[in-house]
């Protein structure tokens, strides 16, 4: 390619082309989460002893969703055209030779997005070059029909696929490690002690009391590794026509949500005193789960308390 014969690229265009490449790949990224999300909605709609999991990017579909960023990274990698490139028939060349710039030099200059704001300023004064071209030694210029394409290597192009998912990998998650995980504050109970009778009695004490609004299912355990006490779980679901009735109450424009409300409040006062009567304090942990459907957003919300009653007096 003739460098001397380089269109100048307008600011418009340099701009539009940055903010449909984040579109484009935030989207494609997004879609490596899609088994996460379906698995977190699945379980929104039952009620369920599972412990709270506050370890979502930690966790396993965190590994599966973190190639997608890793190919945000190397979204230039096809002959120097990301899907907002083709579209506005842009190109990046080795700024040297004018030639399609590698997968490599692709990935390394698209690594400094993680300073966009900076980028931006740079494009601002310089539409072809911003700080990753500079370091990667590449350019960006109108595409040019009549210059030979090269052939795409595979092997080329999930090299820097590879690299940047390591990368992340060694950077973001001991990030997510600072974090208390799922694992760190689960309680280990026994599942060999389940005692289906102490379950069934105190699911009846509570659904002959609360049975008006609210489906319980209870699951206590005998046992917890290295303590002595109990485990007692309880998940409430809340039913549609009752959350209806406390919305209608509060009225539709009410800033009062369900969750934050004296409502649940009382509720929870009312089912601690419950337990009580079946359990004495100071003998058992537990996690409390309220489920219900926020009309408001149109989904289904999950409220978890974990109640230590180990240490009252």
């Amino acid at each position: 390619m003739d460098l001397t014969e380089i269109k100048t690229i307008s600011i418009g265009t340099r701009l539009a082309a940055m903010f449909l490449d984040h579109l484009f790949m935030t989207i494609i990224a997004m879609f490596f989460y899609i088994p996460a999300m379906i698995s977190v909605f699945a379980e929104l709609f039952q009620a369920t002893h599972e412990q709270t999991n506050v370890d979502f990017i930690g966790g396993v579909y965190g590994y599966v969703g973190l190639f997608g960023f890793a190919i945000y990274f190397c979204k230039d990698s096809f002959n120097g055209q990301s899907i907002a490139k083709r579209i506005l028939k842009l190109q990046l060349v080795d700024n040297t030779t004018g030639d399609v710039a590698s997968p490599w030099k692709c990935f390394l200059r698209n690594l400094f997005i993680i300073i966009w704001p900076i980028e931006a300023i740079v494009v601002l004064t310089n539409t072809s070059r911003r700080l990753g071209d500079m370091i990667a030694g590449t350019k960006l210029v109108a595409f040019d029909p009549t210059q030979v394409q090269p052939k795409v290597n595979i092997g080329k192009v999930l090299f820097p696929v590879l690299i940047a998912y390591g990368l992340m990998f060694l950077f973001i998650f001991p990030f997510t490690r600072s974090f208390p995980t799922t694992e760190e504050q689960k309680v280990t109970y026994i599942e060999t002690s389940h005692n289906q009778q102490s379950s069934l009695e105190l699911e009846k004490l509570l659904n002959d009391s609360l049975g008006e609004f609210t489906t319980v299912k209870v699951k206590v355990y005998d046992k917890i590794k290295n303590q002595d006490l109990k485990y007692i779980s309880i998940a409430f679901q809340f039913k549609e026509s009752f959350i209806d009735s406390f919305e209608s109450k509060e009225g539709k424009n009410s800033r009062i949500d369900f969750a934050s409300s004296n409502t649940l409040f009382n509720i929870q006062n009312t089912i601690d005193f419950l337990v009580s009567t079946k359990f004495q304090n100071r003998t058992f942990l537990g996690q409390w789960q309220y489920i219900y459907k926020d009309k408001k957003l149109g989904a289904m919300q999950t409220i978890s308390s974990d109640i230590s009653w180990a240490q009252e007096k």
